[in-house]
């Protein structure tokens, strides 16, 4: 637990951004507020032992979803793409913004049912969940 927690904090040193020992001690899901940024974390086993996931969202960088498993070793996880390619053809651009939402709708769905369903406005409009967007 303690590698989780020190390579957590490595990540956050530059705003003093810990995880809070209760929810450690205790193994339970939980979410900081603070200097800009939504994080949520939660812990779990799988096959490769115990680990902490988490989602960190700031307005002014890319999100980031990652697994820190109690060895140390760390894993990207899907987060939501704040940026969309573009293409000056109708056609191929429509099947980019497609694939752009239907990537952020997918993530979004996977961490809501990780219990992660606290969204800032930005992965809010990312995902569309502001309007109804017909998947093809």
């Amino acid at each position: 637990m303690e590698a989780m927690q020190d390579i957590f904090s490595k990540h956050f040193a530059h705003w003093q951004i810990t995880l809070p020992e209760e929810n450690v001690r205790k193994k339970e899901r939980g979410y900081i507020q603070k200097a800009g940024w939504l994080i949520q974390f939660c812990f779990g086993k799988d096959e490769k032992g115990e680990y902490l996931d988490y989602y960190a969202a700031h307005r002014m960088t890319d999100d980031r979803h990652v697994r820190i498993y109690e060895n140390g070793k760390e894993i990207d996880l899907p987060a939501l793409m704040s940026f969309r390619r573009v293409s000056e053809n109708p056609e191929e651009d429509q099947k980019l913004e497609e694939e752009y939402f239907r990537h952020n709708r997918e993530t979004a769905r996977m961490l809501i049912d990780k219990g992660f369903d606290k969204f800032s406005v930005n992965m809010f409009l990312h995902a569309g969940l502001d309007e109804e967007k017909e998947e093809k």
